[in-house]
């Protein structure tokens, strides 16, 4: 490992290793809840985790990804992720072509995500929308 992630020091690191081994998918009965409960909990505060456990036939063990908070906020806005991506990119000051080139997509649905997303919010422009992706 890399380096200990935030947070998560070397007693907890290895509960969380111990946790991790004893949720493995046991043969005709799936995984043990008990065992993914404890997981769920215990690593609760540091974010998402995710554990793929077809990686153990290629590494011999399961993969393991601990997400940790995003050092971007979410936007307080009810907006698809797509929807926060376009968001977002007005808010960096990217025109519709810039972000269309940027997240791959016609310069159609580019107009279609923001006139979407005002709607959704109800903000007279774009404008609004970054001052509300910033603030």
């Amino acid at each position: 490992m890399a380096g200990t992630p935030r947070g998560l020091d070397p007693a907890r690191l290895r509960r969380l290793r111990e946790l991790i081994l004893g949720a493995q998918p046991n043969p005709g009965s799936g995984l043990p809840l008990d065992q993914l409960a404890a997981l769920a909990e215990e690593s609760a505060e540091l974010g998402r985790v995710t554990i793929d456990y077809r990686a153990a036939e290629d590494l011999g063990f399961p993969m393991v990804v601990l997400h940790g908070a995003s050092d971007e906020p979410e936007p307080p806005l009810d907006l698809s992720p797509r929807e926060v991506q376009v968001a977002r990119s007005i808010a960096e000051g990217l025109s519709n072509k810039e972000i269309a080139v940027k997240l791959g997509i016609s310069l159609l649905t580019v107009k279609d995500h923001v006139h979407r997303i005002l709607e959704k919010t109800g903000l007279p422009n774009r404008a609004a929308v970054a001052a509300a992706i910033r603030g």
